[in-house]
C-alpha cells in the first residue's frame, strides 16, 4: 500500500488536505526546499551589460518581501499586468534593503516596487483602493492621488556596468 493510499484511506481527505497546506506554508516560508527568496540578493555584477543595483531606503520592517518590477519607456504598458520586464522579490531589511534587475538592452526604463510586508505576493490596498503596503517608484515622485506618470519615473541604462538607483518607499 503506497503511503498517500494510506493517508487516504486511514486518515480521509479532510486530514490529506491539511497536511498538505501544512507543508505548502513550510515551503512558502523557506524552511523546506523550493523556490527560495534571496534573503541576501547579490549585488549586480560589472560584467552584467544592462543591470540596474537598486538601494531601498525607508523599509519600515524586516517582515515579508520587497517587490521590484521593471518597465520598458511605454507609457501604455506602465504598470500593466504581464507588461514586466523582469521582476525580483528579495527579503526585506529594515532600513535599506538591495537588489538587482536586468534590464534587456540600455535604454530608459521605469521601476516600480512595493513592500510585501505580508508576504502575500500582492499589492494590498484598503476597500478605498489606498495603499496599506509601503510601495515607490524610481526618481521618487512622491506622494499624490493616483498613479504617477510614467515620464516622472523613467532613467536611462547605459551599457557600462550597473546602474545605481536610490528608491524610497513611501508608506500611508
Amino acid at each position: 500500500m503506497t503511503a498517500l493510499r494510506f493517508l487516504k484511506t486511514r486518515l480521509g481527505c479532510a486530514s490529506l488536505v491539511i497536511l498538505l497546506a501544512f507543508t505548502l506554508g513550510l515551503v512558502s516560508a523557506g524552511l523546506l526546499p523550493g523556490r527560495a527568496v534571496a534573503a541576501d540578493q547579490p549585488a549586480c555584477s560589472a560584467e552584467t551589460a544592462a543591470s540596474i543595483e537598486v538601494k531601498v531606503e525607508n523599509v519600515r520592517n524586516s517582515k515579508g518581501l520587497i517587490t521590484a518590477v521593471l518597465y520598458g519607456d511605454n507609457p501604455e504598458a506602465f504598470l500593466k499586468r504581464g507588461q514586466r520586464l523582469d521582476r525580483i522579490r528579495v527579503a526585506a531589511k529594515e532600513g535599506e534593503t538591495l537588489l538587482c534587475l536586468q534590464a534587456p538592452v540600455e535604454g530608459r526604463y521605469s521601476i516600480a516596487l512595493y513592500h510585501d510586508e505580508n508576504g502575500n505576493k500582492k499589492f494590498d490596498r484598503n476597500f478605498l483602493g489606498i495603499p496599506s503596503e509601503g510601495y515607490g517608484f524610481s526618481n521618487n515622485p512622491g506622494f499624490r492621488f493616483g498613479k504617477p506618470e510614467q515620464k516622472e519615473t523613467l532613467f536611462t541604462i547605459v551599457e557600462d556596468g550597473p546602474t545605481s538607483l536610490r528608491i524610497s518607499i513611501l508608506y500611508l
